[in-house]
């Protein structure tokens, strides 16, 4: 198995090791920008599935019956835990 500090790997608030799978729940809106893509919004009371890459969390949920997911870095996805706007569910 690879070593996660070689890939660059970035501890988060969310608790998983590289690779790792939990799911989470939106618990007000939150707000962020892909890249340098559209500001994307995920409303409350939606499911995440959540996976660990090494320095972002992959995101994916459903919104309007369509399957959606963006890569929000640690560091980002750090803030929305704290502020208690995503809850990762263990």
């Amino acid at each position: 198995m690879t070593d996660p500090k070689a890939q660059g790997f970035t501890p988060g608030l969310d608790g998983l090791q590289l690779g790792g799978n939990a799911r989470g729940r939106v618990m007000s809106l939150i707000e962020f920008r892909a890249g340098d893509g559209p500001m994307i919004q995920i409303h409350p009371d939606y499911q995440l599935q959540l996976e660990r890459a090494p320095q972002s969390v992959v995101v994916s949920w459903q919104e309007d019956g369509q399957p959606m997911n963006a890569a929000i870095p640690v560091v980002e996805f750090d803030q929305f835990v704290q502020a208690g706007q995503i809850v990762v569910e263990r």
